[in-house]
């Protein structure tokens, strides 16, 4: 009981002092969820059902580890920066901030006008939190946390045509490495890649050959994409030089290529020696998991024993020294002495901070609730259906067109794992015409909705085969003005079957009410017309995009249309003029500054006297044997030199006027994850 009440009133007394640090910090999420939640609602929800986003469930924990990790160098970083409030520093780290959120709310949009755009919004969100910690912290505060904003690239999905590409090639090897072992092992199996993907026949006596078929999932793709996720983790809490993180990456790839290849072979043996159930339901289902863990156990070990790397999970002890305490109890940030920072954490967020952070999110809200841009138009109605069979009121009644019902795929969903896949026929008066085909496809996610390309071409094409068909047009089209509806029209002729296949297809995002219960699904929407003799290319094209707008009317999604989307190319200017900005600061800035150096360095060495000429040229030479130095080094190398002892008030005054001048800078210097307060020299004698 009383060890209970000791963690309450310990919970209780850290709100009491950090409970503005809390809010901050939940303000600056907030910023991020209040123009990113429609992207991140549909990525958990395809994290949960597709294991090509299954890692994107373990980068918070990633991401919130290095943020804590790192906590200390961003709060001396901040520490520092309170100490040399520089309003031109602001200035221009906030106008390149602004100009980061520029740029991602033009990736955003761009990407809302796209097939793919999922994929640019969380593209963009990288370079918008990169922006947003400059306009709120400043550089060296990005700097610090550059590997967890670089660790959110990995929220962007694989293109489907990527992962199939990728994937079919690593398939074709890692099959073709598991046969070769296995004939090694005396298993009797044979290898099938003539059509599709990569099979190995398992031949057991009296029985009927098993098949296993190596897919995308198999491949080892997505459990490679987990790899790199955590490699990058790994790269910023070791202690190794540039090529040792580098070596690293090259290290994990060629582990989790061998165990790939271990995986497909284990799974075979086991169906050789235990049966096909016990192979697919114990060893298949745990494989990839099993199989990711080892892979970065072998990789951490590897690194430590052939590259002598070590983690940085403890502070580096720094030595005695004996201003610490005294400087300490003058709730001073740092000792300015050896540098060693106090972790003084009680301090108020600044005036400044919350105004930031506050216009900040005042910004976004007003820029998301102007510019509207979901990932996938949004059905307004919700779509009642009674049965999924024969069900007609999904689409429109046209004129000159009749609409009927033909017949629900329950093979193809059971497949592609779909809650239902109907096919429908638009028959038209005129016989001229060619009958359009509809396919609805309904899934609880979008990754089992993949588009038309990927089994027609990019499948074949990473399988080192031609494509089954030839490819005559490929374009995006934006079906109704006012909304991010984006088709994709695709032509490709079958020579081997001798027909011409046109399809128009889009995806949507509805709400289907089922009897008591109602539910949001994805939508592929397919309008194909297959042509066995001549049709012009152009007939099939309208014929399409007409039934093609009137499909997208009847599911009525919601208008996007609004003031700021009508002024991208004024947002486009403004950020040219931006960027020009910038660059026109800065070089004013450093112009300045490079100015004012030389005006003082004349003065000061005609009029300085001879113990700051010492402090100077003392702090030159440390400063080009090790690039940075405390107080303690300096005032111990002018000892050295002359013989006396300079006490360090009188060595910081000294500094600070050196500084002054422009002739030296105070920084931060990170040893083992621990900030250290050094001087840094900014001439040369």
């Amino acid at each position: 009981m009383k060890k209970a009440l000791s963690k309450v009133r310990w919970i209780i007394s850290t709100l009491k002092n950090y409970w503005q640090h809390i809010l901050g910090a939940s303000m600056f999420l907030l910023v991020i969820l209040v123009v990113y939640w429609r992207d991140l609602e549909i990525l958990v929800n395809e994290a949960f059902h597709t294991e090509a986003l299954s890692h994107i469930l373990l980068l918070p924990a990633f991401v919130g580890v290095l943020v804590y990790w790192k906590r200390d160098v961003l709060k001396a970083l901040l520490a520092l920066d309170s100490m040399q409030k520089s309003f031109e520093d602001m200035l221009f780290n906030s106008l390149v901030g602004l100009s980061l959120c520029l740029i991602a709310f033009l990736v955003y949009w761009y990407g809302s006008y796209t097939f793919y755009p999922l994929e640019y919004h969380m593209f963009s969100l990288p370079i918008f939190v990169a922006g947003a910690i400059l306009i709120i912290f400043n550089l060296k505060a990005l700097k610090a946390l550059a590997v967890p904003v670089v660790l959110l690239v990995f929220l962007v999905p694989i293109p489907n045509e990527v992962a199939y590409a990728l994937g079919g090639s690593l398939a074709n090897l890692n099959t073709q490495a598991s046969y070769t072992l296995l004939k090694g092992l005396g298993v009797p199996v044979t290898l099938n890649m003539t059509y599709g993907s990569p099979t190995i026949m398992l031949a057991k006596h009296q029985e009927t050959p098993i098949p296993f078929t190596v897919g995308v999932p198999c491949s080892g793709i997505y459990t490679l994409t987990a790899f790199l996720m955590f490699a990058v983790f790994l790269v910023a809490i070791v202690q190794a030089s540039a090529f040792k993180k580098a070596f690293i990456f090259i290290l994990g790839l060629a582990i989790f290529e061998v165990l790939s290849i271990i995986r497909i072979t284990s799974i075979v043996s086991a169906a050789y020696l235990f049966g096909e159930e016990v192979a697919m339901f114990i060893f298949h289902s745990a494989a990839g998991l099993i199989l990711t863990f080892i892979g970065v156990f072998i990789t951490l070990v590897a690194s430590e024993k052939l590259l002598g790397i070590k983690m940085a999970t403890s502070k580096m002890e720094a030595p005695f020294c004996h201003e610490c305490a005294k400087l300490r109890e003058k709730f001073r940030n740092f000792c300015l002495n050896c540098g060693r920072f106090f972790n003084p954490f009680k301090r108020k967020p600044s005036r400044i901070f919350w105004t930031k952070l506050t216009l900040l999110l005042i910004g976004c809200f007003l820029l998301s609730s102007s510019v509207n841009a979901p990932v996938f138009a949004i059905s307004k109605e919700t779509m009642e259906v009674t049965s999924w069979e024969k069900t007609t009121e999904i689409l429109p009644q046209v004129p000159e067109y009749r609409l009927n019902f033909l017949y629900r795929d329950t093979d193809y969903e059971r497949i592609a794992k779909q809650d239902a896949s109907l096919v429908y026929a638009y028959f038209p008066s005129n016989l001229s015409k060619p009958v359009t085909y509809v396919l609805i496809n309904v899934a609880s996610s979008i990754s089992n909705l993949h588009n038309w390309e990927v089994c027609l071409i990019t499948w074949q094409i990473a399988h080192g085969q031609y494509p089954l068909v030839e490819v005559l047009a490929s374009k995006d089209i934006q079906l109704l003005e006012g909304n991010q509806l984006i088709a994709r029209y695709l032509a490709f002729r079958n020579s081997e079957e001798n027909y011409t296949q046109f399809t128009l297809y889009w995806y949507e995002r509805a709400t289907f009410k089922m009897g008591a219960t109602v539910q949001q699904r994805y939508v592929r929407i397919s309008l194909v017309i297959l042509a066995w003799r001549t049709f012009s290319h152009q007939q099939c094209e309208s014929q399409l995009l007409e039934l093609g707008e009137a499909v997208a009317r009847h599911w009525e999604p919601i208008k996007m249309q609004s003031l700021l989307s009508l002024g991208v190319t004024a947002q486009q200017a403004l950020l040219a003029l931006s960027m020009v900005l910038i660059v026109a600061t800065k070089v004013t800035q450093s112009t300045r500054e490079w100015r004012k150096k030389m005006n003082n360095l004349k003065v000061f060495n005609n009029f300085a006297s001879p113990a700051d000429k010492l402090v100077l040229q003392t702090i030159t030479e440390l400063s080009k044997a090790k690039g940075t130095v405390t107080t303690a080094e300096i005032g111990s190398a002018i000892k050295d030199k002359t013989g006396k002892t300079m006490g360090l008030e009188r060595l910081v005054e000294r500094l600070n006027r050196l500084q002054e001048y422009g002739f030296i800078k105070m920084d931060i210097a990170i040893n083992n994850n621990s900030p250290m307060l050094v001087w840094k020299s900014l001439v040369n004698l």
